[in-house]
C-alpha cells in the first residue's frame, strides 16, 4: 500500500491557513487597505512602527472675483502597527509527519479559528470605539429595516455619496441577523427575498449593503454613572473636527460615582433641552446642519471623586473652518445625555464605507535564519494579510515549535463614514 503520508513543511501550513483565513476576516478585510503602501512593503517592521497618513485637503470656497485664498490646513492621521495575534504550538518529532487531511483537522483549522477571531474582534472594537455615529437602542435588537436604513441616511447626510451606499458593509451577529428576520416575516414583496431570509434564517443584502454575519463584533459594556451631566463652561471648541480630539469639560456627575469607558458614547443638547437644538453634525461640503445632534465617543477610561469630568472626546468640536464637523459649540450648562443605560451592555452592529478606517498588515521583523530557525512570511492574494511562520527545533525537549503571528494595526481616515448599530 502507498505511503500517503508527507513531510509537513512550514510552507505547507502557511499555505493552508492563508486561505482558509482570508474568508473569515469579514470585518478587517472590508476596511481601507491602501495604507499598507505607506509602510514601505516588502521592508519588515517591529511593533510600534508608526506612519503619518496625510488627507486630502477640505476647502470651504467664496463668491467673488477678488482673489481670496484660503490657508493650506495639513491633517494627519497616525496609523500604528502594533498588535500581534498569534498561534503558537509544538509536536514531537513522532508526529511531524502526517497526512495533509490530517494536518488540516488538527492544526489548521484551529489556527485560523484563532487568528481570524482575534483580528476580527479588534477591528470590529477600533470601528465601534471609533465611529463617529450611533443609531438604534442599546440592548434592544432592531426588528425591521428603519434602524439600518437611518444609518445608511447618516453617512449620506455627512457626505458620503449616494452612490456608494451599494458598497457599505454591514456586519452583524446572528441574533441580530434572527431579530431582522422574524420581525419582517409579516412582508410581502418582495416574496422571493423574504421567502429567502426565511429558509437560510439569516438577513440577505436586501438594504442596499453587503450583509455579513459575523459573531466578533464589539459587545460595549457602559461606564457607571449618573446624576445630570452638563458642560462646564461655554464655548468650548478645537480645531480638526472629524479627525482630532479634544478635552470636554464637565460637571454634574453623581459626586465619587462615575466612571466613564472608551467607547462610551453621548450627544450635547442645549441649556434647555437634551433632544431639542444642542451640537449637531454638518454636511462636510455645504456647513448646513443635519438636524441630528453629533454623536461623541469617550477616548479612554475616567473617573470621577467631585462630579466634574475632563473627558477626551472624538470627534473635536469644530464649529468653524475648513474641518467644521458641528453647527456650533456647546453652551455652559448644556445637556450631556448617554447613549445606553448605567453598566447597560449593548452588541454593536456596523455600518461603514471602506474608507472610514484603516487596517494595516505588514511582515514581521524576521530573525536570523543562521539561529537555526526557519522564517518565511506568506501573503494572502484576497486579503493582502501576512502571516510570519516561524518553526524551530528545542533539542532538548524534543519538540518542533511553530509560531504563526501577524503584525497589523487600525487607524481613522473618515470615520464619520461608519455608524455603529446599537443592539
Amino acid at each position: 500500500m502507498a505511503d500517503n503520508n508527507v513531510l509537513v513543511t512550514p510552507k505547507s501550513i502557511a499555505a493552508l491557513v492563508l486561505p482558509s483565513l482570508g474568508n473569515r476576516l469579514n470585518v478587517a478585510k472590508n476596511l481601507c487597505r491602501a495604507v499598507d503602501k505607506e509602510f514601505g512593503r516588502p521592508a519588515n517592521y517591529k511593533p510600534g512602527d508608526t506612519v503619518q497618513v496625510r488627507k486630502p485637503y477640505r476647502f470651504i470656497g467664496g463668491d467673488g472675483l477678488p482673489f481670496d485664498p484660503e490657508p493650506l490646513v495639513d491633517q494627519l492621521t497616525p496609523i500604528t502597527v502594533n498588535s500581534v495575534p498569534h498561534v503558537h504550538f509544538q509536536w514531537d518529532s513522532v508526529t511531524k509527519t502526517m497526512s495533509l487531511r490530517e494536518m488540516m483537522r488538527l492544526y489548521v483549522d484551529p489556527v485560523t479559528d484563532a487568528l481570524a477571531n482575534k483580528i476580527n474582534a479588534q477591528a470590529a472594537t477600533w470601528a465601534a470605539n471609533n465611529a463617529l455615529n450611533s443609531v438604534g437602542t442599546p440592548g434592544t435588537k432592531p426588528t425591521g429595516p428603519l434602524t439600518y436604513l437611518t444609518a445608511g441616511d447618516v453617512l449620506v447626510e455627512l457626505g458620503l455619496p449616494s452612490q456608494r451606499t451599494e458598497k457599505l458593509t454591514c456586519v452583524v451577529n446572528r441574533a441580530m441577523s434572527s431579530a431582522f428576520v422574524n420581525g419582517t416575516t409579516s412582508f410581502f414583496n418582495p416574496q422571493g427575498l423574504i421567502s429567502k431570509q426565511i429558509m437560510s434564517g439569516q438577513m440577505q443584502s436586501s438594504l442596499g449593503y453587503e450583509i455579513l454575519l459575523d459573531q466578533t463584533i464589539n459587545q460595549h459594556v457602559n461606564g457607571v454613572f449618573g446624576g445630570t451631566p452638563l458642560v462646564n463652561a461655554g464655548s468650548q471648541q478645537a480645531d480638526g473636527g472629524n479627525n482630532a480630539t479634544q478635552t470636554l469639560i464637565t460637571d454634574g456627575w453623581t459626586s465619587g460615582g462615575t466612571s466613564l469607558k472608551l467607547g462610551d458614547k453621548f450627544t450635547i443638547g442645549s441649556a434647555a433641552s437634551a433632544t431639542v437644538g444642542g451640537v449637531e453634525s454638518v454636511h462636510p461640503q455645504t456647513r448646513l446642519t443635519t438636524g441630528r445632534q453629533q454623536v461623541f465617543t469617550v477616548q479612554a477610561d475616567i473617573s470621577d471623586t467631585t462630579g466634574a469630568i475632563s473627558m477626551v472626546i472624538a470627534p473635536a468640536i469644530t464649529p468653524y473652518g475648513q474641518y467644521q464637523n458641528v453647527n456650533i459649540a456647546p453652551v455652559d450648562n448644556a445637556i450631556i445625555t448617554m447613549i445606553g443605560t448605567s453598566g447597560g451592555t449593548a452588541t454593536q452592529g456596523l455600518l461603514f464605507d471602506e474608507n472610514a478606517f484603516a487596517f494595516v498588515t505588514v511582515p514581521i521583523n524576521e530573525p536570523d535564519p543562521g539561529m537555526g530557525a526557519k522564517v518565511k512570511n506568506y501573503v494572502d492574494d484576497e486579503t493582502g494579510l501576512v502571516i510570519s511562520h516561524v518553526a524551530y527545533y528545542d533539542g532538548d525537549a524534543g519538540m518542533e515549535k511553530h509560531k504563526f503571528q501577524a503584525l497589523v494595526g487600525y487607524g481613522n481616515l473618515y470615520r464619520e463614514l461608519a455608524c455603529v448599530i446599537q443592539s
